[in-house]
């Protein structure tokens, strides 16, 4: 009798297996704060699911890639039990991580690292610290999630919806130039932001006057249970290897992405930690 539970319990699991591969797999890309529409994005999207789909080993009409370009679009999406991955913001991750059973699988390495840092920048001489910065205007095209602000990017120290302004804009450069201009009182930027500012005269009229902690650059997340561990790991090797592709090179470079790398042990326990206050 043991032995007849035993393979009909590990038939069972092959059967699930087999269920969850058959199914329909739907990728969403999420990029909060994106100008993109997914109208435009979808030449782009196309061919990086064929490009994945290829190298994962994933069967025509298997797959489906949407691309959403807001926070709530985004959210929205997940809800869909057909969709088995996604690249998300790290807020969504862990405003969803219990619900959703979302699982790390890759993270994207942007700048020579896989992680970034979060800059407020000013109009020279007009403020010196956050605290001066209280009823004030925070724009930017990252300022759409305060909790994930307020407790990750601000450490817990500032609650953001309530010590300031917060102006989403289309466009992070748009901010930066109203801050310039003294149209506006402060912007938030990321790494990459901050990076290509510096190549800009405008630099030279700004200051930085708050950095938050390095926080992982999430890559690519599956959601369990609605897909199989063996699927998710192809897709992650073939993410992993993606920029040293002559073909997936050029992806990358459309994308801002130097390489996607595996997930260390413990990368996300920090911001969880935070999130959870």
């Amino acid at each position: 009798m043991r032995t007849l539970l035993v393979a009909t319990a590990g038939m069972f699991m092959l059967l699930c297996s087999a269920l969850l591969q058959a199914q329909e797999r739907v990728v969403v890309i999420c990029q909060t704060g994106s100008v993109t529409s997914p109208e435009e994005a979808q030449p782009y999207i196309d061919g990086f699911g064929k490009y994945l789909a290829e190298k994962a080993g994933w069967a025509a009409g298997s797959y489906r890639i949407q691309f959403e370009n807001s926070r709530e679009g985004g959210l929205k999406a997940l809800d869909d039990v057909k969709v088995a991955y996604g690249t998300l913001s790290l807020g969504i991750f862990l405003q969803g991580e219990a619900k959703y059973r979302f699982k790390p699988l890759v993270l994207a390495r942007v700048g020579g690292k896989t992680s970034t840092r979060y800059r407020v920048l000013v109009k020279k001489g007009t403020y010196k610290t956050l605290d001066d910065l209280k009823g004030k205007a925070l724009t930017g095209n990252l300022v759409d999630d305060p909790v994930y602000l307020s407790k990750v990017v601000f450490a817990g120290k500032y609650t953001a919806a309530q010590h300031f302004a917060l102006k989403q804009t289309p466009r992070a450069l748009r901010a930066l130039r109203n801050v310039s201009k003294g149209k506006a009182d402060a912007a938030l930027v990321d790494d990459l932001q901050f990076s290509s500012l510096k190549q800009l005269p405008l630099f030279d009229k700004l200051e930085v006057i708050f950095e938050s902690e390095e926080v992982p650059n999430l890559g690519l997340v599956f959601l369990d249970g609605r897909t199989s561990e063996a699927d998710a790991r192809k897709l992650a090797q073939a993410l992993i290897g993606m920029c040293s592709d002559p073909v997936g090179k050029t992806m990358c470079k459309d994308f801002n992405v130097e390489g996607f790398e595996a997930v260390p042990p413990n990368a996300l326990e920090r911001v969880k930690a935070l999130y959870g206050k």
